[in-house]
């Protein structure tokens, strides 16, 4: 029996790919490509499923993407090339014949073209040997089919941007359990790329903590050298406090509903990262505010006046 790694993200696509190549009589390894840039949903359940964390080196190709971006910060190119190198070792470690995505011809405009499935392939050293059981039929032959390990007859011939006909597709085989198009990765967010984008601009590399950070609260560049993020909920306050470490300084208004913020910067950045605290805080209409700053187990108070909105719109990212 054949073997194949199925590239799984628990979308509609990848899980219509695995659907179809198990029914080929396929023994099917399903792996899953994960990183923190990635929004965090909960994997439908997938007998075997492997999933490996490619955070670091992801995070470097965000920052310098060989092929550039896509829609936004998105390096699609790249990291459908990263995708398949992992999917490649894989592949030779359960010593598997081939690899399957759910890649659809067109869906994509920049990384989904006929021409660039055909160079990510052979980027990642598996020319010939990626199945495309969607599109397949208007796609080039691939080794397995040359070898009859599978059948061309029956590769779809799925193309373009709808998902009608997936849709319809998912219905007939009893594939339920998927993803939303919409959710996914956070770099084709444009609020999330605008936070990326302002840390690239300030910083040289990106650390698994900062990628945390960008997916939560409000964020306020005060100065080149300074940033603050404010909780907009209990539970991003409860992220704020635990990831805080002693660089950093943690602001709140004590005794009423207040956020949690989070200063990177000097402490001379303090009263303006104060008075924006305050202006989220339950008194943010008191003329004077008492705010709560501390940093390495010191505590110290600041009294404030909370920030307008014309000031807090020119610092807002």
């Amino acid at each position: 029996m054949a073997k194949a790694v199925v590239l799984y993200s628990g979308g509609l696509d990848s899980s219509l790919a695995l659907g179809i190549v198990k029914k080929w009589g396929i023994e099917i390894y399903a792996l899953h490509i994960s990183h923190k840039f990635i929004s965090s949903q909960q994997l439908p359940t997938i007998d075997g499923l492997k999933t490996v964390d490619v955070t670091d080196e992801f995070a470097k190709i965000v920052q310098e993407p060989e092929y550039g971006y896509g829609k936004n910060l998105n390096p699609c190119i790249d990291c459908r090339i990263l995708m398949l190198n992992k999917a490649k070792d894989y592949m030779k470690k359960i010593e598997a014949d081939f690899v399957v995505t759910g890649e659809v011809l067109e869906q994509r405009p920049m990384s989904q073209r006929l021409d660039t499935l055909l160079l990510i392939e052979k980027r990642a050293g598996l020319e010939g040997l990626v199945v495309r059981p969607l599109s397949g039929a208007l796609l080039p032959p691939t080794i397995p089919e040359t070898k009859g390990l599978i059948d061309r007859k029956n590769m779809l011939k799925i193309k373009g941007k709808s998902r009608r006909l997936s849709l319809e597709i998912a219905k007939t085989m009893n594939v339920v359990d998927f993803f939303s198009p919409s959710g996914g990765c956070l770099l084709t967010d444009p609020g999330f790329c605008r936070r990326l984008a302002d840390m690239l601009r300030s910083q040289e590399e990106i650390s698994v903590r900062d990628i945390e950070l960008l997916k939560i609260g409000r964020h306020f560049r005060i100065a080149s050298d300074a940033k603050l993020i404010v909780g907009r909920n209990e539970g991003e306050n409860t992220v704020i406090e635990e990831i805080v470490d002693e660089s950093h300084f943690l602001l709140c208004v004590p005794d009423t509903g207040s956020p949690s913020a989070l200063l990177h910067g000097d402490k001379k950045y303090m009263k303006v990262a104060a008075a924006i605290t305050a202006r989220y805080s339950d008194r943010k209409k008191e003329p004077k505010v008492e705010v709560h700053c501390k940093q390495k187990g010191k505590t110290t108070t600041i009294v404030v006046e909370p920030v307008d909105d014309e000031d807090l719109n020119k610092w807002r990212i």
